[in-house]
């Protein structure tokens, strides 16, 4: 039975787990900002650079050759930025899976213990019932674990094969540039 000890210690549990995520949350924004300001600041400094570059730059295969430079940079800090856009928000979710696993697995054994306390008042002669009940929870507690794995390899699986797409975004970059590279000797 709820008593009011349980009512008040389950929503304190709640207010628990969304004050937690609520700071996760506000850590992951901290990191995007940061992310995005020591991204934004080294653009400005890149961009520095590239114009004095440009501006000193003698013929026009010397000016290619620096175009091709910044798109490689570029393309490479895209991606990495990418990389790193892709890790905060993984983090994120990793961290929001480990609560509402542990959450889960807290409220999955209240039930259990709840049900189990409900069956030792069953009167002689419902043991079916009683099995079967049993028979339901551990089927559930079986799907729940199922369901928990596929979550898990759909994560690393998207994980992986976003890190793959940044790295051959990074080789295509840097084939393109070695094409116009060699395209500039030739007109040269």
């Amino acid at each position: 039975m709820m008593n009011a000890e349980k009512v008040i210690a389950a929503h304190k549990a709640q207010l628990s787990a969304l004050h937690e995520m609520s700071s996760k949350a506000l850590e992951t924004i901290e990191k995007l900002a940061h992310l995005n300001l020591e991204t934004s600041k080294n653009s400005l400094e890149r961009h520095h650079e590239h114009a004095h570059s440009l501006l000193s730059s003698k013929d026009i295969k010397e000016l290619s050759k620096l175009h091709n430079n910044a798109l490689q940079d570029l393309a490479e800090k895209a991606a990495a930025y990418n990389h790193n856009l892709f890790g905060i928000a993984i983090g994120l979710g990793n961290e929001f899976s480990e609560l509402v696993e542990a959450r889960m697995a807290d409220a999955q054994q209240q039930f259990v213990a709840a049900v189990e306390a409900t069956m030792k008042n069953v009167p002689q002669g419902a043991e079916p019932v009683v099995e079967a009940v049993r028979n339901a929870l551990t089927t559930a507690n079986e799907a729940m674990d199922s369901l928990q794995n596929v979550v898990k390899q759909a994560t690393e699986s998207t994980q992986s094969k976003l890190a793959a797409l940044s790295e051959s975004t990074v080789k295509a970059s840097k084939v393109t540039k070695a094409k116009a590279v060699k395209a500039v000797e030739k007109a040269a």
